[in-house]
């Protein structure tokens, strides 16, 4: 009997939303999917419109974030390869909760939220994870309040940068090379403080040795020491 061949792009395969499927269910999901680049900047969706459209990252990096009343942006997720994204209104009202912006160039899969409603109602498996993959989300944003709520400031860039470090971040023989273009007003926005007190923070780290610092890159030379500050754990006494 001849081997049937199913193929589906690897974005799919290494989303957690349609794990534990078949390979002919996941090609038949995959084919609903319509791939689109996005070129750095370029906005997916906006906070408040109506969520008719998802996503799943195939290649790059997506940053979903929300904006203040002052207009201060605060990233909430930074989302990779394999990622849903905007999908988290299927269990709300029906509007992006968050605007979403390609943080790298992209390479990304879409389909209609009716399409994907259709998926849910065909591949049950698929809205069990959906509701997994969105306490996973709240979860990180109740998590981001209270570090906002509690943290210092030092805190709190210290643990995005570490978030980042083991999100996409790539080993060197430097250090971990954060493999993403990231401004000090990127990093800024994550860890909801000024660009002034971002900059002056990682010069800082820079001179105590921690990290390194290029104008769109980090590299984190010391990732103990990293931690030990977003933990707020004193400094051990050889160190």
């Amino acid at each position: 009997m001849p081997k049937e061949e199913f193929s589906s792009p690897r974005a799919f395969s290494n989303a957690k939303v349609f794990s534990n499927l078949k390979r002919k269910d996941l090609a038949d999901i995959s084919v609903r999917f319509k791939e689109r680049a996005y070129k750095r900047g370029e906005i997916l969706f906006i906070e408040g419109e109506p969520a008719q459209t998802y996503y799943i990252v195939g290649e790059g990096q997506v940053k979903v974030f929300q904006t203040s009343a002052d207009g201060l942006e605060v990233i909430l997720h930074m989302l990779g390869p394999g990622e849903l994204v905007g999908a988290f209104p299927t269990l709300g009202k029906g509007t992006y909760p968050a605007s979403a912006q390609a943080f790298t160039d992209l390479v990304a899969y879409s389909i209609s939220s009716k399409a994907f409603d259709t998926i849910l109602e065909d591949h049950p498996v698929v809205a069990v994870n959906l509701l997994r993959f969105s306490t996973r989300v709240l979860q990180a944003s109740l998590d981001k309040l209270r570090e906002m709520a509690t943290e210092r400031v030092e805190q709190r860039i210290a643990r995005t940068l570490a978030r980042l470090a083991s999100q996409i971040g790539r080993k060197t023989e430097a250090g971990i090379l954060i493999d993403a273009p990231l401004t000090r007003q990127d990093l800024a926005e994550m860890a909801g403080t000024t660009v002034f007190t971002a900059s002056r923070t990682l010069k800082s780290w820079e001179r105590q040795g921690i990290l390194k610092t290029g104008r769109e890159t980090v590299t984190i030379l010391d990732p103990h020491r990293l931690v030990m500050i977003g933990e707020d754990l004193p400094a051990s006494e050889d160190g």
